[in-house]
């Protein structure tokens, strides 16, 4: 039901509003859009917004229109100093077409709507043109650096990729970005484990095998960036950027620890604990909540194996960024000993231990696989916006 009276009350709103609003805080294209709305729809309980929709158009879509031809004008002289400013340009006569599509809704407004253009097709085609021009100069100039610099082979592949997005087809540019794309990744081989004393050795081999067999040049964590293991044609004939290289470097197999606290409880109601005489010849119930010790252990086992992992750039042999990930495994019990009247516990049971723990190698095998893909995820992470 609300939602009903909100559709209602939204499409009233929608009814009374000329785009005056808009118009007075400058919002042109808004106030055209609004005007253009407000003819198409309910007339609404009141006529003067639908009378004053035409006018508010009209007065909108003249500033409009002026404010898009000046920046047109701006950007198309050859002063302008704008990147890429074709494509502004583009911008902004699909900003006309739809303002032209949105004023031509108003039947009274085709007699000063005629002296304006009624489509931007030719206008918006031969703006691509351009658009893709600059873009395949900017690839050119970057494409003659290709083998020597990997930033300027992404670039080039990237503005030819944009030029065929403005034009299919534009002169080489397919041809060109498929020649620039093997510049243009960052190749990384990850190294075999480092020793370490941490684990023992058979225990390192495991490791390094649960991360390799997640790696290779098919994961590749994005277009320009390819993962190689050390056992494989690492490169594809091309130089290898960085080297990943990863060692163990802590582990705790298990700290086992116990600890208790201990509170004194009593029942929620009084028991006879006693007698006494009031008198000679009289005798009454002492009555008292009876009470007790109640003592909970908590015994903990905690496990944490930790490794260390850095890329070095292979030309230079200076770290290019270093990391540290880690898993922990933590296991508890807790059970309950009582001493003092049973009645103090008020019917509730003590807490039994759990005796079977996990063993050492439980945890450690728990803790490894998931620190291979612990690794794994971390490369992928890094490397993701290369």
């Amino acid at each position: 039901m609300r939602l009903l009276l909100f559709s209602v009350l939204a499409a009233v709103l929608m009814a009374c509003s000329s785009g005056q609003t808009a118009l007075k805080r400058g919002d042109f294209d808004l106030a055209v859009k609004r005007a253009s709305q407000r003819l198409q729809g309910w007339r609404g309980l009141s006529k003067r917004g639908f009378i004053k929709a035409p006018l508010v158009l009209k007065q909108a879509f003249v500033s409009a229109y002026e404010t898009h031809q000046n920046t047109i004008r701006r950007l198309s002289s050859p002063s302008s100093t704008d990147a890429y400013r074709w494509e502004a340009v583009h911008t902004e006569y699909e900003t006309l077409q739809a303002l032209t599509d949105n004023a031509r809704t108003c039947d009274a407004c085709a007699g000063w709507l005629a002296a304006y253009p009624l489509s931007y097709t030719d206008r918006k085609q031969e703006t691509r043109q351009l658009a893709a021009a600059d873009r395949y100069e900017a690839a050119e100039q970057a494409f003659a650096y290709r083998e020597t610099d990997r930033l300027a082979a992404k670039d080039a592949y990237l503005n030819y990729q944009k030029a065929l997005s403005w034009v299919p087809d534009y002169q080489q540019a397919h041809a060109k970005s498929e020649e620039a794309l093997p510049f243009a990744v960052l190749r990384v081989v990850v190294e075999p484990l480092s020793p370490t004393r941490e684990i023992s050795e058979k225990e390192n081999e495991y490791l390094q095998h649960l991360i390799f067999r997640q790696i290779g040049p098919d994961e590749a964590p994005s277009p320009f960036v390819r993962l190689y293991r050390p056992d494989e044609s690492a490169g594809d004939g091309f130089p290898i950027h960085q080297a990943i290289q990863l060692q163990v470097s802590d582990y705790r197999p298990s700290s086992d620890n116990t600890t208790s606290s201990s509170t004194t409880v009593y029942s929620n109601q009084s028991y006879k604990v006693g007698e006494k005489k009031i008198n000679d010849s009289t005798k009454v119930d002492i009555m008292e909540k009876v009470s007790g010790t109640l003592t909970t252990y908590q015994r903990t086992i905690h496990a944490e194996l930790t490794l260390q992992m850095r890329s070095v750039d292979t030309q230079t042999g200076k770290t290019v960024w270093d990391d540290r990930i880690w898993e922990t495994r933590s296991w508890q019990t807790e059970w309950q000993t009582f001493s003092g009247d049973d009645r103090a516990l008020n019917g509730s049971s003590l807490k039994s231990a759990n005796l079977f723990p996990p063993s050492r190698w439980q945890l450690y095998d728990s803790m490894r696989d998931e620190l291979a893909d612990d690794v794994v995820r971390r490369l992928r992470q890094k490397y993701k916006h290369d």
